[in-house]
């Protein structure tokens, strides 16, 4: 029996939760699977349950778990030998103003839970690091700890997007519209770019692949930069979104019909029916 709690996946059974938890029967449905599709957003419960009860899943939310926010994705980095700007994790603002700054300007603080580059700064002297410590003193305050602060990787602002969606891996940049702009964002009007270098794309490409093969992850956006300052630049990774936008893989609709095929792929290769699972 194939179980799917995906709104979008019809399956032998099919369970939408919205705001509600797990019940027993639920619960049970899981015991009985052979195999769980999970949605992609609120799956914490979820996760946990089938894993508990020793269903395959998909995604593989593991990692995900293991390696929560953006400290979290520092140690996963650190731990599979993943190429990435110096890191430093901290768990308050206190503990960082204590120790000797362990960057020169530019550097980056990163807000532990942050989406859409909202609690990123670019530090470049004083008055903006000011500026990135008082907002993590005030997500302290609403009990929200945790930040790190990275290495500035001169990038002039180009972000390469690598999609693991199953066995497929599609690639574009996110590139600057301003001048000077250095934290790009699709949210913030990056321009997606498919086309631009195309042999530093295949860099990132192979680089989520031996991301997805170490760790397990079969469904996530990461981003890359290259200091492209150098003769030869190689991608480093900032971060991994498990939750991602649509657009620069070309809408809603192309989404999904990536997504159906990475169901059908992992399906066939755990020896199920891929026939089964249908896209509502």
């Amino acid at each position: 029996m194939i179980l799917s709690f995906h709104p979008c996946f019809t399956v032998d059974h099919q369970i939408i939760l919205g705001d509600r938890s797990l019940n027993e029967e639920d619960r049970r449905l899981i015991r009985s699977a052979h195999a769980v599709i999970l949605p992609q957003g609120r799956a914490d419960g979820v996760f946990h349950a089938c894993q508990n009860a020793g269903a395959p899943m998909f995604p593989n939310y593991e990692m995900r778990q293991a390696y929560p926010g953006k400290v979290g994705q520092s140690r996963l980095f650190h731990a599979f030998q993943l190429p990435h700007p110096r890191t430093f994790r901290w768990r308050r603002v206190d503990l960082f103003k204590e120790a000797l700054l362990p960057h020169e300007f530019p550097f980056v603080v990163k807000d532990d839970g942050s989406h859409e580059a909202k609690g990123v700064f670019v530090v470049t002297g004083p008055k903006s690091l000011k500026t990135a410590l008082d907002f993590l003193v005030l997500k302290e305050g609403g009990g929200n700890n945790g930040f790190v602060t990275q290495d500035f990787v001169a990038s002039g602002g180009n972000v390469l997007r690598s999609v693991i969606m199953g066995k497929q891996i599609l690639t574009y940049w996110k590139r600057p519209v301003k001048p000077g702009q250095v934290i790009t964002t699709i949210s913030r009007g990056a321009r997606i770019d498919p086309d631009w270098e195309p042999a530093l794309q295949e860099k990132g490409k192979v680089q989520a692949q031996v991301l997805a093969r170490r760790t397990g992850i079969d469904l996530a956006a990461v981003d890359f930069v290259f200091p492209l300052s150098e003769e030869d630049p190689g991608p480093l990774f900032l971060e991994i979104n498990y939750y991602f936008g649509r657009r620069g893989l070309g809408g809603m609709d192309a989404y999904y019909r990536l997504l159906f095929r990475a169901v059908q792929d992992w399906l066939k290769g755990i020896g199920l029916n891929p026939e089964t699972v249908e896209l509502v």
